[in-house]
C-alpha cells in the first residue's frame, strides 16, 4: 500500500514540472516574438525613411504653387552669385509636388528662412536671395529676385504670364528712379558734390511687406548732413496691379546710425 501511494506522488511531482517547464517555454517564445515584431514595426525603425530626416523641410504644393512655378522659370542670371541650375530646380520641385516637403541634404549651403505664397527667402552659403511675386489685374505677375551679397542688392525684375517670362524689367522704371526722387528740385546750386555722392552708396531694399517696398540709403545719408539737396533718405513704395507699377507712398528721413 505505501508503494502504491509513493507512486502517485512522484508521478504527480513530474506532472507539476512538465506544465511548468512548458508555461515556462511558452512565455519564452511570447517574449522573443514580441521583441522581433517590435523590431519589424515602423515605428522602431528610426531615419530609414526620408519623411523621418531631421532636414525635412514642409511646403504646401498647391498653396504655393504659383510661387513654385515661377522659380522654374528663371533663367540663370537670377542667381548671380551662387548656381542653382534647372535640374536642381526641378528635382527640388518635384519632391515637393509629390509630398509636400523636400529634404535638404546641405543645410549649410542652401537654408530656407522663410516661403509663403507672395514671398521666399533663402540664406545661400554667407548671402542671401529672396523672391517676391506681385500679381496685377491682368493675371500676370511682377516678379522680383534680389541676390545680396556683401551688403549689395542685385536685382532681377520680370514680368510672367501664363507661365511664361513675357519681359524683363529694369529698377529705375519699376521704382520710379529712387535716387531722383530724394533729390529737391529747387535752390539745389551748391548740390552738385551730394548729388554725385548718390551715385556710389549702397541702398538697402526691404521686400518683406506683402505689397510695399521699402529703398533707404546707406547709413550716411542723414538729415542733419543732407536736408539742404535731399527731401529724405528712403521711400516707402505700394504696388498697383493695375499699372504694374511701385507708386511712391512717402519719402522721409529715417534715423541713421550716425544721429
Amino acid at each position: 500500500m505505501k508503494q502504491i501511494i509513493f507512486l502517485i506522488l512522484v508521478l504527480t511531482i513530474l506532472s507539476c514540472e512538465n506544465k511548468k517547464q512548458n508555461s515556462l517555454s511558452s512565455n519564452s517564445n511570447d517574449e522573443n516574438a514580441l521583441t522581433i515584431e517590435d523590431t519589424l514595426s515602423p515605428e522602431k525603425i528610426e531615419n530609414t525613411n526620408p519623411s523621418n530626416s531631421i532636414n525635412k523641410v514642409a511646403i504646401n504644393y498647391n498653396k504655393n504653387k504659383d510661387l513654385l512655378d515661377i522659380i522654374l522659370l528663371l533663367p540663370d542670371s537670377a542667381f548671380p552669385s551662387w548656381e542653382w541650375t534647372l535640374n536642381d530646380r526641378m528635382k527640388w520641385y518635384n519632391e515637393i509636388k509629390e509630398n509636400d516637403y523636400y529634404v535638404d541634404d546641405n543645410p549649410d549651403y542652401f537654408n530656407q528662412s522663410y516661403f509663403e505664397p507672395n514671398k521666399a527667402g533663402f540664406t545661400v552659403v554667407d548671402g542671401f536671395w529672396s523672391i517676391n511675386i506681385y500679381k496685377t489685374v491682368e493675371n500676370s505677375f511682377i516678379v522680383i529676385t534680389n541676390d545680396i551679397v556683401g551688403g549689395g542688392n542685385f536685382l532681377n525684375i520680370y514680368e510672367v504670364k501664363s507661365n511664361t517670362i513675357t519681359k524683363q524689367l529694369d529698377e529705375k522704371s519699376i521704382f520710379s528712379d529712387y535716387i531722383k526722387q530724394l533729390k529737391k528740385k529747387e535752390n539745389t546750386e551748391n548740390c552738385y558734390e551730394i548729388f554725385e555722392e548718390l551715385n556710389d552708396p549702397i541702398f538697402e531694399i526691404d521686400l518683406t511687406n506683402k505689397n510695399k517696398v521699402e529703398i533707404e540709403s546707406s547709413w550716411y545719408l542723414t538729415k542733419k548732413e543732407y536736408e539742404k539737396c535731399l527731401i529724405g533718405n528712403a521711400i516707402i513704395y505700394i504696388f498697383n496691379p493695375n499699372t504694374k507699377m511701385f507708386e511712391i507712398e512717402k519719402i522721409y528721413w529715417k534715423t541713421k546710425k550716425k544721429e
